[in-house]
């Protein structure tokens, strides 16, 4: 009771988000010892990065207000300040993307389960020690991605389980889980419940185990455990996996075997063991492989290999099909009009495709730049003078940015997507049947929006950029009239004598 005999309530009242931004500005410039060093760090190479800590955050303070707009859906806050979240976190339920890189991050919140209805996520160059539980309850989430957080050392125990009625609850949606220069030694049991897997990616990260669960997952197509120099073993492999097309296992130069029975990978196309310089021997079962399966080995073991495989000649590498440093574009050749799913034709176009993105993929992997001539180095340590530093700077991917703000365009993706989401699905239980099925989902999101010519050129730009160079020779694999509106986007292979240093 107040002096006056009125009762008194707690007021309800909602804080406005620009006090509560106008605090968190506060709150962060005061705890700057705690995140400076490590964003000043990501941010001192960037050509046009404000280092004014106070303008600085004052833009991302601007950046959190106009991603709490409902008609915004995405938040990118690259190389800005970001140590903490503010609070209200449920302003950003209806983001479908998010990418935080060189931010300065020390933690993501516990209400991060907000963003219900976030799609990716995107980590990089953050000083992040681990991820909160609750970021399992992120059910719509399909791609997570982490680059360059070495502080970060372990994954939530929890990422997805099966509740009491036998339903499967967490991240269940989650296709790509990309991490890469993390401090990451293993992977939680709970991987196996994440069936609509298709990519895993760790890279450069200290991995020393991982569980033969992952040849449980049915639409697992890639395993790709580049650099992970501290894994000794491969795990064993029960029963026979269908789905996994590509194995590498490339720098790891601690592998000593491999699986016995590494020919139950029934339908793989690509293994790579480069580099594993400790691998004792090949098992004899590797000559059970598909004939069509590429098979890349040190130079200790390759005699070997050549007994084993005596009658399959090496295939070409993705990048190798147009020859080193060759320009190469997809579909440029189509004019007429789509045959039927059937034809051979089709087939061999849409592997194409595959083939060279998977090449883009690679080559960014180790920090070139598949959309420049011989693809250089874009990483500040090894960039040389006159390679761009910024997506404007490069022609192929000025017209992606240009064609992302283009109704047209993403009228064509919202089409093609609902197109994929109509077919028939014959086998949902087979990755090759669900291929379609799974891109739909993404199809509306793979353009360049949430970048500008200024972004910097860097792991997570260049990989939306090949996500989207896909999606556009598929709208033209799909209509060859598309092809109109879509001018050819060159892609670059790797030159010659980085590729023959990487086999040495």
């Amino acid at each position: 009771m107040s002096a006056g005999g009125r009762v008194l309530q707690r007021s309800t009242q909602l804080r406005s988000y620009e006090s509560v931004l106008l605090e968190w500005r506060d709150q962060c410039a005061a705890n700057a010892d705690q995140w400076r060093e490590a964003w000043i760090s990501a941010n001192e190479s960037v050509t046009g990065a404000e280092l004014n800590l106070e303008v600085a955050l004052r833009i991302s303070a601007a950046h959190l207000a106009r991603a709490a707009s409902h008609n915004v859906a995405s938040l990118d806050l690259s190389y800005l300040p970001l140590p903490r979240f503010p609070e209200q976190t449920f302003r950003f339920g209806h983001l479908q993307d998010m990418s935080i890189a060189g931010a300065g991050l020390l933690e993501l919140p516990e209400s991060i389960s907000d963003l219900a209805n976030l799609r990716t996520l995107t980590l990089s160059q953050n000083p992040i020690g681990a991820l909160p539980a609750s970021i399992s309850r992120l059910g719509e989430l399909q791609e997570l991605t982490i680059f360059s957080c070495p502080n970060l050392t372990e994954l939530p125990e929890h990422l997805a389980i099966r509740n009491t009625a036998g339903q499967r609850e967490g991240l269940v949606k989650l296709r790509t889980l990309t991490l890469s220069r993390t401090g990451i030694r293993s992977l939680p049991s709970s991987l196996e419940y994440l069936k609509d897997l298709t990519h895993l990616k760790i890279n450069s990260s200290p991995l020393t185990e991982l569980n033969t669960s992952i040849h449980r997952l049915p639409l697992l197509e890639e395993v790709d455990l580049r650099g992970c120099t501290r894994l000794r073993h491969y795990p064993s492999i029960s029963g026979q996996q269908w789905s996994l097309r590509k194995l590498s296992l490339q720098d790891c130069s601690s592998l000593q075997t491999l699986p016995s029975n590494i020919d139950a990978l029934r339908n793989l196309q690509e293994l790579d063991l480069r580099g594993c310089n400790n691998l004792r021997a090949l098992p004899p079962s590797i000559s059970g492989l598909p004939d069509h399966c590429t098979i890349r080995a040190p130079a200790h073991l390759q005699a070997s290999l050549d007994q084993l495989r005596p009658r399959r000649p090496p295939l070409a590498r993705p990048w190798d099909v147009a020859g080193p440093s060759t320009p190469q574009v997809a579909g440029a050749s189509s004019s007429a009009a789509r045959p039927s799913d059937d034809d051979p034709a089709i087939t061999q176009a849409r592997q194409k495709i595959e083939d060279t993105v998977y090449a883009l993929f690679a080559a960014i992997d180790e920090d070139r730049n598949p959309f420049v001539q011989n693809a250089p180095y874009f990483i500040p340590e090894k960039r040389e003078e006159g390679t761009p530093i910024v997506l404007g700077e490069v022609d192929g991917i000025q017209q992606m940015l240009k064609e992302s703000s283009r109704e047209v365009f993403k009228n064509k993706l919202i089409g093609l997507a609902n197109s994929l989401q109509q077919r028939r699905i014959p086998h949902p239980w087979k990755a090759s049947d669900r291929l379609d099925t799974a891109e739909h989902k993404a199809f509306v999101n793979s353009h360049l929006g949430t970048f500008n010519e200024h972004s910097p050129i860097n792991g997570v730009s260049l990989y939306k950029a090949a996500q989207m160079w896909k999606t556009r020779e598929l709208l033209v694999h799909n209509d060859p009239t598309n092809r109109d509106f879509l001018p050819p986007i060159p892609t670059y292979s790797l030159p010659e004598q980085a590729t023959d240093a990487s086999e040495s």
